[in-house]
């Protein structure tokens, strides 16, 4: 059974207005409840105390809010009780609460922009309004993710993202009970109701227990005042009248530019809800690809990490490709990789490296291993742990020795790929550009065992045979995209959903080499 005791958190005693008349109300709802107000130093004192381990992360935060959500996380875990936000409302008391082992709530449908369905996880859980007892698995999960992701942005270092990712990568017994909108937030951001219970219920309906509400009869209500954003970046329904002209401009554009106006880039196939998933038992067939850049044979520091790998060698078949000419030069080659066995692939230009060694592929096993002659390091498990991802196709997370995205074409477009971003991406008058602000990479979503991609690149990639007898090939230009981008969109339009998993790490070397 839950403690009853009640969390808040702020910069000290001293109350906004607001927020002091809410938690007097919740101390009047529960007498002989212990209801506590933590500030900046008390929360520090506790974390010092506490959690010894986790004060140069705490300190190292460069927001008070990402300090204000991890110590929530903390307190849970040690004490138990609820946790609530400020700005969160009480109609009634909510002892109804306390026989669960966990709950949180679910965010109002209305937040979820098409950014989310494009992120694969269409819904988001809280970390506003959120109650358990204490040492409960759930807070093992976030407490163990928070030193691998203390780099990245709020939203997935602390914030909703990390609850999220957290609760999908547990087991389902172990899921908190999850409140819908109607339970905790029958307001959305901006003041207005929320209309779309029904359709975020049946969404997580299969994750963990769900309770449903009414409208009316909620037991608090989140009025996401959001005093950590600043006042002129809070989401406003007051603001829409502004953008017309803004509309009016790219309605305009889509006219201009009515064959990029028509390309769609396929949205996720599937919900990415199945993160509670480990490693592959060895099983299927698998063909090892490999690219060999430039004259080089094998390089010695691939070659070591590719004897280094786990799967059962009598599984594994090699293959490689090599642009190397002339005499001399090819029996070099074929002596640095003569120990794997397997063919090499000579000639044919650079671009159809992939899809030679996809079709030699495809011919001898049930999956196909692409890897690039740069890689340098390789974790042992990587075969068994691409497989363990339900998606047909797979990437490794492939970085630079300095931690950097060691593969342009690796990517997931930030905000889906819509007109807009096509355009925004050079699209109208070429090729889709490689634009930073609009494309995430891997390791900004480590908080997730898997995410949709909308392109594989062509560093370290796992592929099922299926879809390279579906004839999904890596293209020159395929809907204003080529190489590993051009692949992922030409395997959803087929129907085969394209995956990256951010925490298989694969290092490659500098591209100057």
């Amino acid at each position: 059974m839950i403690p009853k005791i009640v969390h808040f958190t702020w910069k000290t005693e001293d109350l906004p207005k607001v927020m002091g008349r809410f938690f007097e109300r919740w101390k009047a709802l529960h007498p002989g409840w212990d209801i506590r107000l933590w500030t900046d130093a008390t929360m520090r004192e506790f974390v010092a105390r506490e959690y010894s381990e986790l004060l140069a992360i705490y300190d190292g935060y460069p927001r008070n809010i990402q300090r204000a959500d991890s110590f929530r996380y903390m307190v849970l875990n040690r004490l138990g009780g609820i946790y609530s936000d400020l700005d969160v409302e009480p109609f009634k008391p909510v002892d109804e609460l306390l026989r669960y082992e966990a709950f949180t709530g679910v965010e109002p449908d209305e937040h979820m922009g098409t950014d989310r369905t494009h992120a694969g996880v269409p819904y988001l859980f809280t970390n506003a309004f959120m109650g358990s007892v204490p040492e409960h698995p759930w807070w093992g999960e976030v407490l163990g993710l928070m030193p691998k992701v203390a780099k990245l942005q709020t939203f997935y270092s602390t914030g909703p993202s990390l609850v999220t990712a957290s609760i999908l990568r547990l087991p389902r017994e172990q899921r908190p009970v999850l409140l819908m909108p109607l339970v905790w937030s029958p307001l959305r951001d901006g003041g207005l109701k929320t209309r779309k219970d029904a359709k975020v219920a049946g969404m997580v309906r299969h994750l963990a227990p769900i309770v449903e509400g009414k409208q009316g009869e909620a037991l608090v209500s989140h009025l996401w005042l959001t005093t950590w954003v600043p006042w002129h970046k809070r989401s406003s329904h007051l603001a829409a009248p502004l953008q017309i002209p803004t509309h009016i401009k790219w309605w305009l554009r889509k006219r201009r530019y009515p064959e990029l106006a028509a390309t769609t880039i396929p949205d996720p196939l599937e919900i990415y809800d199945r993160q509670d998933f480990g490693p592959a038992a060895p099983g299927p067939k698998v063909f090892v690809g490999v690219r060999l850049d430039g004259d080089e044979g094998l390089r010695p520091a691939l070659a070591a990490a590719l004897k280094a790998l786990s799967y059962p060698r009598d599984l594994m078949e090699f293959g490689f490709w090599s642009e190397a000419q002339g005499k001399a030069a090819r029996a070099e080659v074929e002596r640095s990789v003569a120990e794997f066995g397997g063919e090499v692939i000579f000639g044919g230009a650079r671009e159809d490296a992939e899809n030679r060694l996809l079709e030699a592929g495809a011919q001898a096993a049930d999956k196909v291993l692409l890897v690039g002659g740069n890689v340098t390091e390789v974790p042992g498990d990587a075969i068994e742990r691409l497989l363990g991802a339900p998606q047909p196709i797979v990437a490794a997370n492939a970085v630079t020795a300095s931690g950097d995205a060691g593969d342009d074409e690796l990517f997931r477009y930030r905000y889906g790929g819509g007109f807009r971003f096509l355009y925004k991406a050079g699209a109208a008058w070429g090729m889709a550009q490689s634009t930073p602000e609009l494309r995430t990479r891997l390791s900004e979503q480590a908080v997730f065992r898997v995410v949709p991609v909308d392109g594989i690149g062509d560093t370290f990639v796992m592929v099922d045979s299926k879809v390279v007898a579906a004839g999904v090939r890596y293209a020159a230009d395929y809907k204003k995209h080529r190489g590993g981008a051009a692949f992922a969109i030409k395997a959803r339009d087929c129907g085969f959903e394209a995956a990256g998993m951010p925490e298989v790490v694969v290092k490659v070397a500098p591209p100057d080499r």
